[in-house]
């Protein structure tokens, strides 16, 4: 009993690092195009729904060349992808022989890859968020997105798939559970935020 509460406190802490990393992923690039006052301060609360790199000055923002705007929007894919990679490295390079270590890794690296797969793949479907404004943009980056979505998809099945036996089907359906929220919550945020921005 035990260990599936550690088991459940690592896998929320591995969520909310990649959410939080995510959200630095964006904050870096708003804070090097002049966006932002400090690019260490973005909104992830406990709940992490409706996380956002903010506060972004938005007219500075909007003053960007579209180039800067999409970059922007990539950053936290950007981010999952590095820290997707560097926690694989540590997997195969250092073999943690602490269960929980073990555990945390492969929920870190897999968490990285849903949030990835979840943006590029179902993101390129129905356009939500960070994917809008890349859309926005630049209209036939859409097809490349979600080409590449696809391809990520594979990798993150198979990854799964080699995660050990002894937690892999929690892994597995903390990751269902995962996709499934955010994109879920994604449309929510951006249905309300056109709401307040039309005002309907």
């Amino acid at each position: 009993m035990i260990r599936w509460l550690v088991f459940l406190l690592l896998a929320y802490g591995a969520l909310y690092a990649g959410v939080w990393l995510h959200e630095i992923g964006h904050s870096l690039l708003d804070y090097r195009f002049g966006c932002k006052d400090s690019w260490i301060h973005v909104q992830v609360k406990p709940y992490i729904f409706f996380s956002t790199p903010g506060p972004v000055d938005i007219e500075k923002y909007q003053a960007i060349t579209p180039m800067k705007r999409t970059l922007a929007a990539y950053g936290g894919i950007m981010a999952n992808l590095f820290w997707s990679v560097v926690s694989g490295v540590l997997i195969i390079a250092v073999r943690p022989g602490n269960e929980y270590l073990l555990f945390f890794l492969w929920m870190f690296l897999t968490l990285h890859l849903a949030e990835i797969v979840s943006y590029l793949l179902i993101g390129s479907i129905y356009l939500v968020s960070d994917m809008a404004v890349v859309v926005k943009e630049y209209p036939k980056l859409r097809v490349p997105n979600f080409i590449l979505g696809v391809l990520l998809t594979a990798v993150y099945v198979w990854t799964l798939g080699k995660v050990p036996p002894a937690f892999q089907w929690f892994i597995v359906v903390w990751n269902v559970i995962t996709v499934a929220s955010m994109c879920g919550g994604r449309i929510v945020f951006s249905l309300l935020h056109k709401r307040v921005s039309t005002g309907k």
